[in-house]
């Protein structure tokens, strides 16, 4: 596992960019973390040989055995600035809490709470990224996605993306103070829908009554 780590350390030590980490809440309440990585300039020096995809294949395939033996898949994705998607399923919230690579590195507590069907998780002691420390993840910017399959009851956010139940919270190498706070209920479940669906029945609501009126009035004409 400690090499697992060293390969993620050295992918996010080596980008320059915005790295966009996403996790996701399926509806089995299983975790799936996603990780896209878009490598610098001087990764590439050290790598580029024919292109910079096969650059990306070279330094993965390295760590090929490891990453299937701990149960890491990886892709490359090819593109005028091709990047690399690692992703991991955890049977849990829990268990992704406990191992996953973000949350240990940048917080000294991680709090899970279930009380019924409502899960709440929040985060204390956030660590700003120490040049000193050498070990620990390096990154110009961050920007961290979490996509419930749950309807959120609170939560704190810098953005939402409400038809796809998206939260996105944002760090970059100036950010101080940080928390996370993600509050969902399981026993209900996000419907993208929800509001139209809420728009449409007030709409058949008031159009019934009218016609309920216009019927009563004209009866008492006759």
């Amino acid at each position: 596992m400690k090499k697992i780590l060293a390969l993620i350390s050295l992918l996010f030590l080596l980008t320059g960019c915005t790295v966009n980490y996403h996790v996701t809440i399926n509806e089995d309440l299983s975790v799936l973390e996603e990780v896209k990585i878009y490598e610098n300039e001087d990764f590439y020096d050290m790598y580029y040989k024919t292109s910079k995809s096969n650059a990306l294949k070279t330094f993965l395939d390295e760590y090929k055995d490891d990453l299937e033996k701990n149960n890491y898949e990886y892709e490359i994705i090819k593109d005028t600035n091709p990047y690399v998607i690692l992703r991991k399923k955890y049977k849990t919230m829990e268990e992704y809490l406990q191992n996953g690579k973000l949350f240990n590195d940048y917080f000294d507590e991680i709090n899970y709470h279930k009380d019924g069907d409502i899960v709440k998780i929040t985060t204390n002691g956030f660590n700003p990224v120490d040049d000193d420390v050498p070990e620990r993840f390096y990154i110009d910017n961050l920007e961290i996605a979490i996509t419930s399959s749950y309807k959120v009851i609170n939560h704190n956010a810098t953005r939402i993306s409400k038809d796809t139940n998206t939260f996105y919270y944002e760090i970059d190498d100036n950010t101080e103070e940080f928390s996370i706070i993600l509050e969902y209920d399981t026993s209900k479940k996000f419907n993208p829908n929800h509001d139209l669906y809420v728009v449409m029945m007030v709409l058949i609501g008031i159009t019934v009554a009218s016609w309920i009126f216009i019927i009563i009035n004209k009866k008492k004409k006759i």
